[in-house]
């Protein structure tokens, strides 16, 4: 492990957070004549100087002499993502906030952490029961960590800083796992600029959509920015609902949709490769499955839901949420906790699947299930037909044999992962709580980790829609920060640093 490279990218990198922070001035300037105003500014240029400051100590008199290889690159992906998340908490610790909400500086700070992380994490879970409450400039900031985190602050810090070399190809890797399967190969800084020009165009597009239908800039920029990252973060504290407006509605269903197809397939598609996209198998059981689930939800909410319920109007909260929750966006417009229990357990199905690789979806991503049922369906057909030889592929492609491996092993941790932090969240908040009211249930402690593990936001039960996490303890709060970047980071790159052998200097 070089160590000076990884704090020289460090330090880079907590610049990059610096500058990104600065731009919420605008807004605070904006609304100068607000009496928090000067509160606010003063949050804003502090946490400023602080990033500064840290850059400059993590870069002083550090030259990159040697190269940045895959130890180097998983060490600042993992720690830069934790480095994200602890300096994005300063806006909302030093503009007061939290105040109001919370005693003792360790829960105002474990808030902070928590929000900051699931905005980087395009998480959306929020401990924040009035949006509408904040000023803007720090609703501005809390969703531009979304927008950041959801192409991933790394694709950008490659893509402007144009970092060379395999150490840049492996931090690109590690943040955004399956990205150069289907992409264009060029240089990697060219791949990320790429993929970044592309986030930009279609969230240009989303904002201008939604602006000509009357919602405001702002209003739209934020939203844009929670959609185009799959995050969910609103400035209403009844989502997209609050809104009653059927065509912000479709908007949003259309751009979710395309945050969570794989942006590999929009670099194929300006390529001129229109049949390579529409026949990518991943791509076509994506669609297939929301439809199903659609499908499946309109009519159980029809049949067994709640009796202001219209065929109309089950149809179009069944699509907003099914698309919502399988692109982890987490976007809500009807109180899905609500509906029969077949339709609030399919939802948490769709949860685990979440959206394709290469998007900013969370999940375990739609290409990895379909991998597991294949493997699944030969191990089956093994038992009876042992000596027949059969080739996995997907489509017309074969996969190798190191891809089946690395799949279910991946499947397996986060399963062992899910039912081992369920466990522990049920435990550590339960024990903390000193009222019996703010105790969680198994269902809410289950949906809680499903939904921050798999990056959604919302759950049920108490985590429902309408809901939000304001009410667990601070150790809960750190426990699902650590979730989060797991999920965000698929959960290899994270473990890495708990082996000794990954720190030892060679």
């Amino acid at each position: 492990m070089n160590y000076k490279v990884v704090f020289k990218q460090l330090g880079v990198l907590v610049f990059l957070v610096g500058a990104c922070m600065s731009t919420s001035l605008i807004w605070a300037f904006l609304d100068r004549k607000e009496e928090d105003f000067g509160q606010i500014a003063s949050a804003f240029l502090l946490s400023i100087f602080i990033c500064i400051g840290i850059g400059l100590i993590l870069n002083f008199r550090r030259t990159q002499t040697k190269k940045m290889y895959r130890k180097e690159a998983i060490a600042v992906v993992s720690i830069g993502w934790f480095l994200c998340g602890i300096l994005g908490a300063l806006p909302y610790i030093f503009s007061g906030v939290l105040a109001p909400l919370y005693d003792g500086w360790f829960s105002i700070c474990s808030a902070a952490v928590f929000e900051s992380i699931s905005g980087f994490t395009t998480t959306g879970a929020s401990i924040f029961p009035e949006p509408e409450s904040l000023p803007r400039a720090i609703l501005f900031w809390r969703s531009l960590t979304h927008w950041l985190g959801g192409m991933g602050i790394i694709v950008l810090f490659v893509a402007i800083l144009g970092e060379a070399g395999s150490g840049a190809k492996h931090m690109v890797i590690s943040e955004v796992p399956g990205l150069p399967d289907e992409a264009p190969r060029p240089r990697i800084r060219s791949a990320a600029m790429l993929l970044w020009n592309i986030y930009v165009a279609i969230s240009v597009a989303e904002v201008i959509a939604l602006n000509l239908q009357g919602m405001s800039i702002f209003e739209s920029l934020c939203h844009t920015f929670g959609t185009m990252a799959t995050g969910g973060f609103s400035t209403l504290n009844g989502s997209i609902g609050q809104y009653n407006n059927l065509g912000y509605e479709i908007t949003i269903i259309v751009f979710m949709l395309l945050a969570g197809t794989s942006f590999n397939l929009y670099a194929i598609l300006l390529g001129g490769g229109w049949r390579r996209v529409l026949s990518n198998r991943e791509f076509q059981i994506y669609l297939l499955i929301v439809l199903c689930a659609v499908i499946l939800l309109t009519t159980d909410i029809i049949l067994d839901g709640p009796e202001e319920y219209t065929a109309g109007k089950a149809l179009q909260d069944s699509s907003f949420q099914a698309v919502s929750i399988m692109t982890t966006t987490g976007y809500g417009t009807a109180d899905f906790d609500r509906w029969p229990d077949f339709s609030r357990w399919l939802l948490v199905l769709l949860m685990f699947v979440g959206g394709c690789a290469g998007s900013t979806g969370g999940g375990l991503k739609v290409i990895r299930v379909v991998l597991f049922f294949k493997i699944l369906s030969l191990e089956i057909a093994s038992v009876f037909r042992p000596r027949a030889v059969k080739t996995l592929k997907i489509g017309d492609r074969p996969v190798d044999k190191s891809v089946r491996q690395n799949v279910t092993a991946y499947l397996g941790l986060v399963l062992v992962i899910f039912f081992l932090s369920t466990l522990i969240l049920f435990i550590l908040h339960n024990d903390y709580c000193m009222q019996k009211e703010d105790r969680i249930n198994i269902e809410t402690a289950f949906s809680s980790v499903a939904a921050t593990l798999n990056n959604i936001g919302p759950g049920l039960a108490m985590v429902g829609p309408t809901e939000n996490y304001a009410f667990f303890s601070a150790p809960a709060k750190l426990f699902f920060s650590l979730l989060m970047i797991l999920g965000r980071l698929e959960v290899m790159v994270i473990l890495c640093m708990f082996m000794p052998s990954f720190w030892k200097k060679e």
